[in-house]
């Protein structure tokens, strides 16, 4: 898929993650997110972020190949455990799962259009689904247009995807609501 695109189902998703209460809404995660939609194309210096880092993009391209180890579900996975050992579970709430998080839409999103080498450094072998869209063409948007749609549908309605989930700024609010209903004036 081309930049743009990638950037609109990262940050999609991100905003979706942030509804859903799975990141918190901060700024800084909106930001950190669209750089990881971004991020797995650096191994190209055809992309929006490799043309703008062409030493490191030639030497990614050189050494593992484009849409290899850059697009590893493998690594992104170990990335995230490396996180949450390093900094705790809280980390993954913040702009270090938004990055995360934008990588691997990136990462899934290139499945139909070519595949990606998803359990790379275990296997080279490249994964692609169906159906098959060249990048850049009528596909890629017959294929975005759906994807942004179910993300927009997702994030709008409802609280989110988990029943009884009680996101973690709630139980101020209850808390609040309460204290005040226990305060009287005297008249």
């Amino acid at each position: 898929m081309t930049g743009r695109s990638h950037l609109l189902i990262g940050g999609f998703a991100v905003l979706c993650a942030m509804r859903w209460h799975i990141l918190s809404p901060e700024p800084l995660s909106v930001c950190t997110g669209l750089l990881g939609s971004l991020l797995p194309d650096i191994d190209t210096e055809r992309s929006m972020l490799g043309s703008r880092l062409k030493f490191l993009s030639r030497f990614l391209a050189k050494t593992f190949g484009h849409r290899g180890l850059t697009h590893s579900g493998v690594m992104l996975l170990l990335a995230a455990a490396v996180l949450n050992g390093l900094m705790g579970p809280e980390s993954l709430r913040g702009p270090w799962g938004a990055l995360l998080l934008g990588a691997g839409t990136h990462i899934a999103a290139d499945l139909p259009t070519g595949g990606c080498q998803l359990f790379a450094p275990l296997s080279r072998s490249r994964l692609s689904l169906w159906p098959y869209v060249r990048t850049g063409r009528i596909g890629e948007i017959m294929l975005l247009v759906p994807i942004l749609c179910l993300l927009g549908w997702a994030g709008f309605s409802g609280n989110g995807p988990v029943p009884g989930h009680v996101p973690p700024s709630a139980h101020h609010s209850r808390l609040r609501g309460h204290v005040l209903k226990d305060i009287s004036f005297s008249s």
